[in-house]
């Protein structure tokens, strides 16, 4: 979703800054668009950290071992996580 956004804003401030030609007193429409891409990139950004995090948490593995203690009453478990 964030990345969408990022793109949304890309785009919103390209058309902004190059595409506009109109005039709004009191607003620098270049500048806003630059300002609009800006956000953009800094969203994308926060969007691929957000997913490189992700992608690193499902490369743990855990492997269970369950014995028979040599009394023959009890279960030993090891766990090990790779």
């Amino acid at each position: 979703m964030l990345a969408v956004f990022g793109i949304i804003l890309i785009v919103a401030g390209a058309i902004a800054a190059f595409a506009v030609d109109a005039a709004v007193e009191g607003v620098d429409l270049q500048t806003l668009g630059y300002i609009l891409m800006a956000g953009g990139g800094l969203a994308l950004l926060a969007a691929a950290i957000k997913g490189a995090g992700f992608m690193s948490m499902g490369n743990t593995k855990m492997h269970t071992e369950r014995h028979m203690s040599e009394d023959g009453r009890h279960y030993v478990e090891e766990t090990e996580t790779a």
